[in-house]
């Protein structure tokens, strides 16, 4: 009879505890980012800008260029060396500012608030073009 009792105890905690470490062990590899670099938000944020770049007009410009792809925020600025370089003014997963190429590039404070005012960048974007502000 006990035979039974224990084996019956057993079931109940496998049946119960086993649903609750598959769950937490899913929570961990999908529920968690960490810094968001491998994240599905973030690889696909990436290749939206991606596609953006990638259906540039190789044309330079003169002032920043808006688009949107996806519900994305993209601008588009004059690189040091002429060539364009691409912003994210809106991403919703770490790291929370997405630029290509890795370039520089250096922005007038008409420029800035332009982008500031039409792009609605988040934060993070504003902090990190506010560090490419041209010396006045």
């Amino acid at each position: 009879m006990r035979s039974n009792t224990t084996s019956s105890l057993t079931l109940i905690l496998v049946a119960v505890c086993l649903p609750v470490i598959i769950g937490f062990m899913w929570y961990r590899c999908v529920g968690c980012n960490g810094d968001g670099r491998e994240s599905f938000g973030d690889k696909h944020e990436w290749s939206v800008l991606e596609v953006t770049v990638a259906g540039a007009r190789k044309t330079a410009i003169c002032a920043p260029e808006f688009t949107e792809e996806e519900g994305y925020r993209v601008v588009c600025l004059t690189g040091v060396t002429g060539g364009r370089v691409w912003v994210m003014l809106n991403p919703k997963s770490a790291p929370y500012y997405k630029q290509m190429p890795q370039s520089d590039y250096i922005l007038t404070r008409k420029q800035f608030d332009l982008v500031v005012r039409v792009g609605h960048p988040i934060s993070t974007v504003v902090e990190c073009m506010s560090s490419h502000l041209q010396a006045p």
